[in-house]
């Protein structure tokens, strides 16, 4: 847990910087290039698809109310066995969103545009992530921001390897698969620890 503190320490600025201004430049960057359509469909798509994930997520709960009754009554095996079950639903929801985004845009880029494009890709598919968790947070979800820091991890990395090698639909699924399974190893690491901590108390 100390070398995810350490990854999450030395990251945090680099995603901060992306997360808070690269919609903005990349926005810019695609407006000189006259793709307007791209700009349209990308804030649209901002607007609806917060309230979208939230419905596509909702089904999870049939994994949750369980897990959490389990956890109450003792029942740690079955606790954790439904919550991991609702978190690979919730992870699946949320890569299955990721990389429609980049599919759609990828093919709507060119030789010029396909920078921007991409950056322009990772605020939409991203933003309505963030502002879910943002929300589990405020209610009391502390493992919420694990799963977002994971996705957009695996969002950026895909952007990279689209750049500098080209990838196919395949290795995009691989790679978000890896890294997101590196995801839930690391919550469910946290969340047992968290646990065990308090049952000392």
């Amino acid at each position: 847990m100390e070398a995810f503190a350490r990854l999450l320490a030395v990251l945090a600025v680099p995603l901060g910087i992306l997360n808070m201004f690269g919609g903005i430049i990349s926005g810019i960057w695609l407006a000189i290039l006259g793709e307007w359509g791209l700009i349209g469909y990308g804030i649209l798509a901002l607007l609806v698809s917060g309230m979208g994930l939230g419905l596509a997520m909702a089904p999870g709960l049939i994994f949750a109310a369980p897990a959490a009754a389990m956890l109450e009554k003792g029942n740690k095996v079955g606790g954790y066995f439904f919550g991991l079950l609702s978190t690979i639903y919730t992870v699946g929801i949320l890569t299955a969103w990721c990389i429609l985004v980049l599919v759609y845009y990828t093919k709507h880029a060119d030789a010029d545009s396909i920078i921007p494009v991409l950056i322009w890709s990772y605020g939409i598919a991203t933003g309505p992530i963030v502002w879910l968790a943002q929300k589990d947070l405020q209610s009391g979800n502390e493992y919420a921001m694990i799963t977002t820091f994971f996705i957009e991890v695996a969002y950026i990395l895909t952007i990279l390897a689209i750049l500098l090698v080209g990838v196919s639909l395949l290795n995009v699924l691989v790679l978000f698969g890896v890294v997101m399974s590196i995801g839930l190893i690391v919550q469910f690491s946290v969340a047992y620890m968290a646990e065990k901590s308090r049952s000392y108390y």
